[in-house]
């Protein structure tokens, strides 16, 4: 369902608009249908990957939930996000952290983007082109990395950020990220709006910024009801 948090009337109204990015910028139910279609080939040819599949699993458990087991955030700095997790995920699987990261990588990283382009939202990536044509400023946030999905999408951004950038580290819907954001952008937060798909972790993230925000349905027949708002010209 779609939810919209505006007190502007227009979206041009505002000087940035900060974008999550995974199941925002593309259509992600399908696209994770697809990718598990293509790990179960995978593991039909590699038998051995189960142990991969199962690290994948816990990872982005823990990825999802990382504020219930993270019991020292301030240790090792926010730089060391992606580290603390790799750790703590191989302490769970009986592997080594360059195992986890290895497997991530791969699978979650390297492999997806081969297939991400035919799941891009066109709808929002047009906005988007209108949007930086009309000098308003786009920002992709996300807890993921950015610039690899970005050019798999083809979509390009003014500025973008993840959890794990050294000024940020933390996950949404913890509020830093968006601050730190309107901070280095010289923004006031009454001049952004977030756009993403989950409220309980964009929505939130917004919101405790003072931010205004619209969570977009994961659905497509939900998502165009939107069109008319997202048009800028």
């Amino acid at each position: 369902m779609n939810q919209v948090c505006m007190r502007k009337e227009k979206i041009t109204q505002y000087k940035a608009v900060i974008f999550d990015l995974d199941g925002t910028l593309y259509y992600q139910n399908p696209f994770r249908l697809r990718m598990a279609c293509w790990l179960l080939g995978h593991l039909i040819k590699h038998p051995s990957a189960i142990k991969d599949i199962l690290i994948i699993k816990k990872y982005r458990k823990v990825r999802e939930r990382w504020e219930q087991y993270d019991t020292a955030p301030e240790t090792g700095g926010a730089q060391e996000l992606d580290a603390r997790q790799y750790a703590f995920v191989a302490d769970k699987m009986k592997v080594t952290p360059e195992r986890v990261q290895r497997t991530i990588t791969f699978f979650m990283l390297e492999a997806p983007l081969k297939l991400l382009g035919g799941y891009r939202d066109t709808m929002l990536a047009d906005m988007i082109k209108e949007l930086r044509e009309h000098k308003i400023t786009v920002i992709v946030y996300s807890d993921y990395p950015v610039q690899d999905k970005l050019k798999a999408l083809r979509i390009k951004a003014d500025a973008c950020y993840t959890s794990a950038d050294r000024q940020i580290g933390c996950m949404k819907p913890d509020p830093k990220g968006i601050r730190v954001i309107l901070k280095e952008q010289e923004l006031f937060n009454a001049e952004a709006l977030m756009i993403g798909d989950r409220y309980e972790k964009d929505g939130l993230a917004a919101k405790g910024n003072g931010v205004d925000y619209i969570i977009v349905s994961k659905k497509k027949k939900e998502r165009v009801l939107l069109k008319d708002l997202f048009k800028i010209s």
